[in-house]
């Protein structure tokens, strides 16, 4: 995790300067068309782990292999359905709508092709990655990402000595890497679970409760989708490719904090969703709180430095740092601290099978969120106000929505749910205030400041944070330091 989080920040720094403002925003603005096409494998994402992992926890061998075949049909089928998609309303909107200078038109229709292709890949890809996250195979998991992560800093030599059109040589190189990440995944599964051996006929019971699992998620995924990617596009209605530079900017910024902590999730989901199919509800409970009240202090403890120095931080980073890009950046950061339960307490509602309540909050909230973000970029309001936005809709997910419906379907009481948001909502405003205090009393205009600041507010989360855990917790924290000290 640790040499991706590097790999990814360093690699951002060197593709925004090879590639320049217009053509890293073209980039962001072909892949966030491609984000809107490929909705659906999202969707068919989470119903497979779901599926997967529960298959795991009941120990049902037969009905695990049927599965798998069933999700990888309904994968390749899907793969097909995006092709379809991409070669006719994305190859439409490219062409008629997106704002591209005419001179980069070829490399636009080039860059897409190519998008289309790894997007097709990495929906291949999912029943395999699904399959090892299910078996808590993570070292396999690490091992291949630290093949991606190299892949990513070849990509960078050959950006550094080509004289090609550096654009696409970048999606070029990004497909091949996709290529060889899905071969790595598809022998590692087949060399270690026998469910991958042989694709059986396809079981329509499973793939109807596939359906219907999924069913509600598409909703949900279209709106999310809409949201996230759509602002790209009515910033490249509205804005220059600045904005959206900056807006591509701040979010490897976000990718580089989530893969981070996503990967800390990835660990513990399956776990929940194990314990929850064989019976283990109160046990599958307290680990989704626990967790996500660990999480919220690992997000604290990467995000508050970053949001502080933030302006240091990106003029070490990059080469030249465009406007609006360190208030997108610090929004963003502060985005994924705030909706740390938002991902947190989906992991219960998908091993129950209840999620319909929360897509239905998704169209609502979503929809709405691009509607208002549409009406005031076209009134002339500036473009900070689609992460303002998306704070507001962070909070309602996170704090209202999820609670509500784990306190209605899932039997959590709303007590020992907003004693855990209340108890790290407490930590973090402490952190906060702490943190900006030293911000005004350390002078960052040197290396050793910037440096001092950021181990200064490491300390502070550390150190409030462990404060703050309920006693059982910090016994836990305290034990497991205690084994990695002798080992």
């Amino acid at each position: 995790m640790i040499l991706i989080l590097g790999v990814t920040l360093y690699t951002s720094r060197i593709v925004l300067d090879k590639l320049g403002v217009d053509d890293y925003a073209l980039y962001n603005v072909i892949f966030g068309l491609i984000g809107m096409l490929s909705f659906l494998n999202g969707t068919l994402s989470i119903g497979t782990s779901r599926f997967i992992t529960f298959e795991l926890g009941t120990n049902n061998k037969d009905r695990l292999k049927r599965t798998f075949s069933t999700v990888m049909l309904a994968h390749l089928v899907l793969t097909g359905f995006i092709l379809l998609l991409g070669e006719t309303i994305g190859l439409w909107y490219v062409n008629n709508v997106l704002v591209i200078d005419p001179e980069r038109k070829f490399a636009a229709q080039v860059i897409y092709q190519m998008s289309i292709m790894s997007t097709g890949i990495a929906i291949l890809q999912v029943p395999f990655t699904s399959s090892i996250i299910a078996h808590e195979k993570m070292n396999i998991y690490a091992y291949i990402g630290i093949v991606e992560a190299v892949g990513k800093l070849m990509i960078v030599f050959m950006l550094n000595i080509t004289h090609v059109d550096k654009l696409i040589l970048y999606i070029a190189m990004i497909v091949i890497i996709s290529i060889i990440v899905a071969v790595l995944y598809v022998i590692s599964c087949y060399r270690l679970f026998d469910e991958t051996h042989t694709l059986s006929q396809p079981d329509h019971s499973i793939f109807k409760n596939i359906l219907k699992f999924s069913g509600w998620n598409i909703v949900a995924n279209v709106s999310n989708t809409l949201s996230s990617e759509g602002v790209i596009l009515l910033f490249n209605i509205f804005f220059q490719p600045m904005v959206v530079a900056a807006q591509g900017i701040s979010r490897q910024i976000s990718s580089a904090l989530m893969s981070f902590i996503n990967n800390i999730r990835i660990a513990v989901n399956p776990q929940i969703t194990k314990l929850y199919a064989n019976g283990s509800y109160e046990e599958s409970k307290k680990l989704t709180l626990r967790s996500a009240e660990f999480i919220f202090y690992m997000l604290l403890l990467l995000g508050v430095p970053c949001i502080i120095t933030m302006p240091t931080l990106l003029n070490i980073w990059l080469v030249e740092v465009p406007d609006y890009t360190v208030a997108f950046a610090r929004l963003i950061v502060l985005q994924n601290i705030l909706e740390n339960f938002n991902a947190a307490f989906y992991t219960p509602m998908t091993a129950a099978n209840k999620i319909k309540k929360n897509s239905v909050a998704a169209v609502l909230i979503c929809l709405t969120q691009f509607a208002v973000l549409y009406v005031l970029f076209h009134f002339g309001l500036g473009p900070l106000w689609a992460r303002y936005i998306g704070l507001i809709s962070s909070v309602l997910f996170s704090y209202l929505v999820k609670p509500y419906i784990l306190y209605k379907d899932i039997n959590f009481t709303l007590r020992e749910l907003y004693k855990c948001i209340f108890q790290c909502l407490k930590v973090g405003t402490i952190v906060a205030i702490i943190s900006f205090g030293l911000y005004y009393l350390i002078p960052q205009d040197t290396i050793w400041g910037f440096i001092g600041m950021c181990a200064a507010s490491v300390v502070v989360v550390v150190v409030v944070a462990f404060a703050g855990m309920e006693k059982g917790m910090r016994g836990f924290v305290l034990e497991k330091v205690k084994i990695m000290l002798k080992r």
